[in-house]
């Protein structure tokens, strides 16, 4: 192997671990106020892992949570449970969809891990998550009733911060 594919190799290497440190000390931005983003919520299709087709228009008209995530991601599966705690609390009040950008078999694993029973499908390489504003794992998108994403965020979330966020965005008192 040549010295220079070497220290690209080596380079790609340490750029990759920094970013999954970054992401796992709860690196992210929200966005501030709206984000104005181009896509139809309601018309993006997915495959849930059971292998069946749905769409998110299943949940128009309420409020939603999207959290993007895969097994390989340490802060992803670590929110997890955060996700299933507000989901079992205020699953009337709010959806909570989470979609995996891995494949099935992974994905399955880790729900099951988890424990989660919130709705689960494939991203299914569609770049879903980038056209939502997204640049890194794991990316909770927060919808308004009206399909109008209130903020993408890419990092770690606590439940203080999911909490907040369900009163603000939604109104939902926690």
């Amino acid at each position: 192997m040549s010295r220079s594919r070497r220290f690209a190799l080596k380079a790609l290497g340490l750029y990759a671990m920094a970013a999954v440190v970054f992401l796992a000390l709860g690196g992210g931005a929200p966005s501030n106020g709206p984000t104005v983003v181009a896509v139809d919520i309601y018309g993006f299709e997915y495959e849930t892992l059971d292998g069946e087709a749905t769409s998110l228009g299943a949940f128009a008209g309420q409020p939603l949570i999207i959290n993007f995530f895969a097994s390989t991601c340490l802060p992803c599966v670590q929110e997890m449970p955060d996700f299933e705690d507000l989901h079992q609390a205020y699953g009337t009040e709010v959806v909570v969809v989470g979609l995996a950008v891995e494949g099935a078999r992974p994905a399955r694993g880790i729900v099951a891990e988890t424990g989660i029973t919130y709705p689960t499908g494939l991203e299914g390489g569609k770049d879903f998550l980038i056209d939502l504003g997204g640049y890194g794992m794991p990316t909770t998108v927060f919808v308004s009733p009206d399909g109008t994403v209130l903020e993408s965020h890419t990092g770690i979330l606590t439940p203080v911060e999911l909490r907040e966020r369900l009163e603000g965005h939604f109104g939902i008192d926690t």
